[in-house]
């Protein structure tokens, strides 16, 4: 499996070199503007590279020719809407009849359909048979597909979350004896892994930097709810169904509250806004990396948490109140991020303002020339002025500062007007 592995990463990495220049040619690039804070115009080319790794490493895996048509069908009519939609920005409810159709070739080409949901209420497992398996099978994935794409809002976020979750699925495949799963999981860790070397947040990939698109997460999406479905159903499976949700538990908080919050807003679930959980973390203060940094460390931990259950027979019950209660707590955080500041290292942290509190008595510059923060009408103001607002970018120097910049102003009050070369 490594051999495919490398071969998605490999084909992943070149088809992105050869297909940056048709994309901006064809413009097929994002743009910043509204909720799209990036710098730059960004080629959105990582979902079809990572379609075209999948498709060379998935015909090095020995699979059975219906399984893996079907899959690879249904990506390419995903990957083809997506790519619509990123270069002509399709309507959700558009998008959704290619969805399901997806779905649904996956269902009948390929044998996948969701037939139970263990025992999450300890009254007994619930099972689906007939038309409610097929119903409740699109519903689940298509809502999988949305719930990526909510995640798509952040350089590296979905792509490594879909990364965690994929290892965990690898893993609990691979110690199960799922060919199947483990080898498709290997060949989308490979293809994700080439495509978060040019996406990831750091300053070494900026003249490279492309984005997934709506091809990219809704293929992630799709991929990781069919492996989901394969390691949780049938007669041998590796995890039970409600701990597998674990494995994909910040997404799916994402769906749920994103969904929740616009019904009782009145609007459609499917109307974009700027309320996701990293909305919410940047808007408590965190940098770029800092919020990338917690929410995959929030997906490793649950991701462990699934993974510990499963190994120790803990029961659905158990498991899924036990997920709910983190979903609310971790809704709860979000709102309270800066709770988060207590453990989050200090170069993750950002500040971007000092706003003076109430007992001010006049607007206060901070200095870029010089080390003390100096009132405005101070005998510095001219250097202040012609300097742009010094960044605060160490939350932890807040206080110090503010006091600094209050002893400044109380000298200022003491001195004698003649020592102000000011009229």
């Amino acid at each position: 499996m490594v051999l495919q592995a490398a071969a998605s990463f490999f084909v992943c990495v070149l088809a992105i070199l050869a297909l940056r220049p048709l994309a901006i040619a064809v413009d097929l690039i994002d743009r910043p503007g509204g909720r799209k804070t990036h710098h730059g115009n960004v080629p959105i080319v990582g979902g079809l590279a990572m379609f075209i790794g999948v498709v060379l490493g998935m015909g090095l895996v020995p699979l059975p020719a219906p399984t893996g048509g079907a899959y690879l069908a249904a990506c390419a009519i995903l990957v083809t809407i997506g790519l619509v939609d990123d270069r002509f920005n399709l309507s959700p409810w558009t998008r959704l009849p290619g969805q399901i159709a997806a779905t649904l070739l996956l269902i009948f080409g390929g044998g996948v359909a969701v037939t139970s949901l263990g025992d999450p209420f300890g009254t007994g497992p619930i099972s689906f048979s007939g038309d409610l398996s097929l119903a409740f099978t699109v519903l689940i994935v298509t809502a999988a597909i949305n719930a990526f794409n909510m995640l798509d809002g952040l350089d590296g976020l979905a792509g490594s979350v879909a990364l965690t979750s994929l290892l965990a699925i690898a893993f609990l495949s691979w110690r199960s004896g799922l060919p199947v799963a483990s080898a498709v999981s290997v060949v989308l860790i490979g293809a994700i892994s080439a495509f978060l070397v040019f996406n990831v947040p750091i300053r070494l990939n900026r003249a490279l930097r492309c984005f997934m698109g709506d091809a990219g997460s809704t293929l992630l999406g799709f991929s990781i709810a069919w492996l989901c479905i394969q390691i949780s159903e049938g007669p041998h499976p590796a995890l039970s169904p409600v701990t597998t949700l674990w494995i994909v538990a910040l997404p799916l908080y994402e769906l749920v509250w994103s969904t929740a919050r616009r019904v009782v807003r009145g609007v459609s679930p499917f109307k974009a806004d700027a309320d996701h959980f990293h909305h919410l973390l940047l808007k408590a203060g965190f940098s770029v990396r800092g919020t990338f940094l917690a929410c995959v460390a929030l997906t490793i931990i649950f991701a462990g948490v699934g993974l510990a259950f499963g190994h120790y027979h803990v029961s659905d019950r158990t498991s899924f109140f036990l997920l709910v209660g983190c979903g609310v707590a971790t809704i709860r955080l979000m709102y309270r991020a800066k709770w988060m500041w207590l453990v989050i290292p200090k170069p993750l942290r950002r500040f971007r303002s000092l706003r003076p509190g109430p007992d001010f008595s006049r607007p206060t510059l901070v200095s870029v020339s010089g080390d003390q923060n100096l009132p405005a009408g101070s005998s510095s103001l001219g250097s202040v002025a012609a300097n742009p607002l010094q960044v605060v970018n160490d939350v932890d120097d807040l206080e110090a500062t503010v006091r600094r910049t209050r002893e400044a102003d109380a000298q200022h009050r003491q001195s004698p007007p003649g020592d102000n070369p000011l009229p």
